[in-house]
């Protein structure tokens, strides 16, 4: 497992304590739902997060862009911002690199 994947695992696990804590945002999610996270300091990982789930979506799948602003001292998720809407993966600006 490279080191995108442990901190993917580390981020999915931390949105779902979030969505326990915050359960009106998790109403927002669509079914089957693509969750693509775009962490502010993370180039490099909000790049191969972006290729990755593009290649990974189905069609007419919903995505759901999770940009999260800001860590709690214990690692967990302080604030994100959720963005509805598929084209977001072909559009996402400030990632140097991005398509």
């Amino acid at each position: 497992m490279n080191n995108y994947n442990r901190f993917l695992t580390m981020l999915s696990t931390e949105f779902q304590r979030y969505l326990m804590e915050n359960e009106q945002l998790g109403e927002k999610i669509p079914l089957n739902a693509m969750v693509v996270f775009q962490v502010d300091g993370e180039d490099g990982f909000n790049r191969w997060h972006k290729d990755i789930s593009s290649r990974n979506r189905e069609k007419d799948q919903p995505v759901i862009l999770i940009s999260v602003k800001r860590w709690r001292e214990h690692s967990s998720i302080e604030e994100l911002h959720l963005v509805e809407g598929g084209e977001q993966l072909d559009h996402l600006s400030g990632v140097p690199g991005s398509a």
